[in-house]
């Protein structure tokens, strides 16, 4: 037996069915300068979702090895952050963050919350992102006994003098499971 849900428009029930299955995608590249990133990205997020962005420094005494292996995690300090809002043919809002300091080494992060959308971008997502679950980037945590699954992908910012530290463009990629 089937049952179907009259109250919602056709166009609506076919998009959240298709959302439970399909993959998501959330493709963003970062463009380092002197005293700024410049972050872009293209995704098949619906309309208005809300993504996160976050600057944070790793500890001085860690070594760009140590950054790139994901032996070390940054620290829980956000240097600067912003938000961006998904677009209506499927690109995320540019945004330019502060780099606080060029001799200093970052990770730079986007994540998608799916607490922290709008009720029809929460629809689509599930309220706890349970069609987050098979797209690139998940991120499961468990918070007062709920499952949540989030969407992360970073990029580490390296020292001016460093590679991938000035005038390089830079794609987000996910967290490797550890």
């Amino acid at each position: 037996m089937i049952l179907v849900d009259e109250s919602k428009e056709k166009s609506e029930v076919e998009k959240v069915v298709q959302m439970h299955g399909e993959a998501l995608k959330l493709d963003a590249t970062v463009q380092l300068f002197k005293k700024s990133l410049l972050l872009r990205g293209e995704t098949t997020l619906p309309k208005g979702a809300v993504v996160g962005v976050q600057l944070k420094p790793y500890p001085d005494d860690a070594t760009s090895l140590q950054i790139i292996r994901n032996a070390i995690e940054p620290l829980n300090t956000v240097a600067s952050s912003g938000t961006v809002r998904v677009k209506k043919d499927g690109t995320i809002e540019s945004i330019t963050i502060p780099r606080p300091d060029e001799n200093k080494r970052y990770r730079l992060e986007i994540v998608l919350d799916p607490r922290k959308q709008d009720e029809d971008v929460q629809e689509a997502l599930g309220p706890h992102g349970e069609n987050l679950s098979n797209s690139d980037g998940n991120v499961s945590i468990t918070e007062k006994s709920q499952a949540i699954t989030f969407l992360k992908k970073y990029a580490n910012i390296m020292k001016r003098e460093e590679p991938d530290g000035f005038m390089a463009k830079i794609n987000l990629v996910s967290l490797e499971e550890q």
